[in-house]
């Protein structure tokens, strides 16, 4: 999922007219190696002058023609790293990026040559996504020379591709500090955070970026979950509300309190949701409702929720939950109608549901419904707890019996 977030927000921010205004810069800043004079000196000048092929063709020749006796390190890097703008300007960036990297292992570039080459092979290395190359070239920039924004952008976003979060979110502190923090790094930082748990640190990033302006909802999104695992619930709710989140989330979100215990603020996440629906709920969101309700201890309004769905959808579950929770409440009419038309859903061979029914009827005093639950409470019940609720029957219609003979004598 980070990976799939991470392709949604990055771009490849290196187009040509880039590369032609570092290429121009590395020709005229860098300094040229003493010997062989002429001949390194006659390729950068037609490189300069936009001969660029009769440049690479020089170079080349130069270096097969001469023996390797003839160059010293710093010659030959030096022409490598010549041959590198040369392919750049001809737009073949393989090609460059093999020449850079064979001027850097030559280890012999002066230090603005290397710096300029260290820049470039590692937009090049980010282009064909070589992560590692980037990350490797870009920390020999950070430590010999220093490190500009674009490289740091690269190697936090490679560091990004291939999960290593810490290093991601070190780059973003660096970009920070020389002044380049924007919506792309804040969204890299926070993602990585959030890759790390570091919730509340990644809370505190995404308050950054949802303040900015034209802040797209997916972010808004990314803050509310941010917030909700660090446990500020609050202001996860109020970006869910600014995002005007789809119900999807707010599912997710709750269940996910749910898991933890905390069912109170399960509940206020899925409250919030279903108000900002532009429809009637599904019988499915009735559903977790009224599972919230009942882990908040709210039986009378999860009854009633469970009542409103099956006058228009019962079923065989719905409706024992229905008879559960009117038991419990101690309504024993609604137990005694619910369960009867939920036997009729097939739940005959069901305890419980007989169980229910017989104490419902004994409570309510409706002893010849009584004993017919009885009856099918017993044919299923090994524990002898019906037998008992039997002698409770008996004694009660007895004393019924008693007390209709008196007003008869």
């Amino acid at each position: 999922m980070v990976r799939r977030l991470f392709r949604l927000v990055v771009c490849h921010p290196t187009p040509m007219c880039v590369f032609r205004g570092l290429i121009l810069s590395l020709v005229l800043s860098s300094p040229l190696m003493a010997a062989p004079a002429v001949d390194i000196g006659t390729v950068s000048a037609a490189i300069q002058n936009g001969d660029y092929q009769q440049a690479l063709s020089q170079a080349e020749g130069i270096l097969a023609q001469s023996g390797e006796q003839s160059f010293t390190a710093p010659e030959r890097a030096e022409l490598h790293r010549l041959r590198a703008i040369a392919y750049l300007y001809l737009d073949q960036r393989a090609e460059a990026y093999r020449a850079y990297r064979q001027a850097l292992t030559l280890n012999g570039l002066s230090k603005e040559s290397e710096a300029d080459a260290l820049t470039a092979v590692i937009s090049l290395a980010f282009r064909v996504e070589q992560y590692e190359e980037v990350l490797n070239y870009a920390r020999q920039l950070r430590d010999k020379h220093t490190l500009q924004p674009t490289s740091a952008r690269f190697a936090m976003q490679a560091a990004y591709a291939l999960s290593r979060f810490d290093v991601a979110i070190e780059y973003a502190r660096q970009l920070k500090k020389l002044g380049a923090e924007d919506a792309f790094i804040l969204q890299t930082k926070g993602l990585s955070e959030m890759a790390l748990s570091r919730f509340k640190a990644a809370a505190a990033t995404f308050d950054k970026l949802v303040n900015q302006p034209d802040v797209a909802a997916r972010w808004l999104e990314q803050a509310a979950r941010a917030h909700a695992k660090a446990g500020s619930h609050q202001t996860a709710r109020q970006y869910l509300a600014r995002a005007n989140a789809d119900i999807a989330l707010y599912r997710t979100l709750s269940a996910a309190q749910m898991e933890q215990g905390a069912s109170q603020q399960a509940l206020l996440y899925w409250q919030q949701g279903l108000q900002q629906l532009t429809r009637l709920p599904t019988r499915d969101e009735q559903l977790f409702l009224v599972q919230c309700l009942i882990k908040t201890g709210q039986r009378v309004a999860a009854l009633n929720r469970i009542s409103e769905v099956n006058l228009s959808e019962p079923d065989k579950q719905t409706l024992k939950l229905q008879v559960m929770l009117a038991y419990q409440l101690n309504h024993w009419q609604e137990v005694i109608d619910t369960a009867q038309v939920a036997l009729s859903y097939g739940l005959k061979d069901d305890r419980m549901l007989w169980q229910w029914l017989s104490i419902s009827a004994i409570k309510a005093g409706d002893y010849a419904l009584a004993d017919y639950a009885l009856e099918q409470w017993e044919a299923r019940d090994p524990t002898g707890l019906a037998e008992r609720w039997r002698d409770t029957l008996e004694l009660l219609k007895a004393k019924r019996a008693k007390r209709r003979d008196a007003r008869l004598s």
